[in-house]
């Protein structure tokens, strides 16, 4: 368990969004996200008694983009429907392809990831957190990666699939898990086709889908493609992410501090 800094006698705050209860998706699926946030906030507060998590509404945020991470030491981007295909590439394909899309939330996303950086907070994506990382620095995304895949096909659905990743040596997340072949549950019909300048692919799937990046120029920006928060996950693997990632507010708010 990470242990509170003496220094530093306020929690340690994570700011985890997702749209919430949106109209473009059913209650079904919105349940299954409310799931999984909770499971991702239940890791980040497991591991030091000190960590306060604050949950956005990615659709209706409370406060101005800016204003939020002043107020938190990490940001955390969750799982959700498609990213807006205006926001990477406008053609009629892409939006036939895209399902459950919410501008608002993504507008919201893209300047959260720009605000982190600014700020330096370590930004974490999950799944759609992953995407939108891309896209808010530049890259686009595959609308839809077809049928007979590991991967889901069946757009805005709460189906999780397994199988595995290999991570690239002495990335991030490989270093986090102690381990370059994994095995994950994912669920997602899109990804990334070119990543941004400045991202790096840091893990594959077998059939070469995109599943890990990172930004090596930041202390710590990194996101992937699958849900180890998933409760049918490998919940160890959840748990080092959030260890590593309090780990990474704490080192961060230290250095500010200095």
């Amino acid at each position: 368990m990470s242990q509170p800094s003496p220094s530093h006698p306020r929690p340690l705050r994570f700011l985890l969004s997702y749209a919430m209860d949106a109209p473009t998706v059913d209650e079904k699926y919105s349940n299954e996200l409310h799931t999984l946030a909770t499971s991702a906030g239940q890791a980040l507060t497991l591991i030091a008694p000190d960590v306060q998590v604050l949950y956005v509404d990615a659709a209706r945020p409370p406060q101005e983009v800016e204003e939020l991470v002043a107020r938190v030491d990490a940001v955390m981007m969750l799982g959700g429907a498609d990213v807006s295909p205006e926001l990477y590439q406008g053609d009629e394909r892409a939006h036939e392809l895209s399902k459950g899309c919410n501008l608002a939330a993504d507008e919201f996303e893209i300047s959260l990831v720009h605000a982190a950086r600014a700020k330096q907070r370590p930004l974490f994506g999950i799944c759609r957190g992953l995407q939108v990382m891309n896209v808010a620095l530049g890259g686009t995304l595959e609308p839809d990666l077809g049928d007979g895949r590991v991967h889901n096909d069946h757009p805005v659905s709460d189906q999780m699939t397994d199988h595995t990743v290999v991570l690239e040596h002495d990335s991030s997340v490989s270093t986090i898990y102690l381990d370059r072949d994994i095995a994950i549950r994912s669920a997602h019909h899109q990804a990334i086709a070119e990543p941004a300048d400045g991202v790096v692919v840091t893990g594959r799937s077998d059939d070469g889908i995109v599943e890990a990046i990172e930004v090596p120029t930041d202390d710590f920006t990194a996101a992937v493609q699958w849900h180890p928060e998933d409760p049918g996950a490998n919940r160890e693997h959840m748990m080092l992410l959030a260890s590593a990632l309090v780990d990474a507010a704490r080192r961060a708010r230290t250095a500010r501090a200095n």
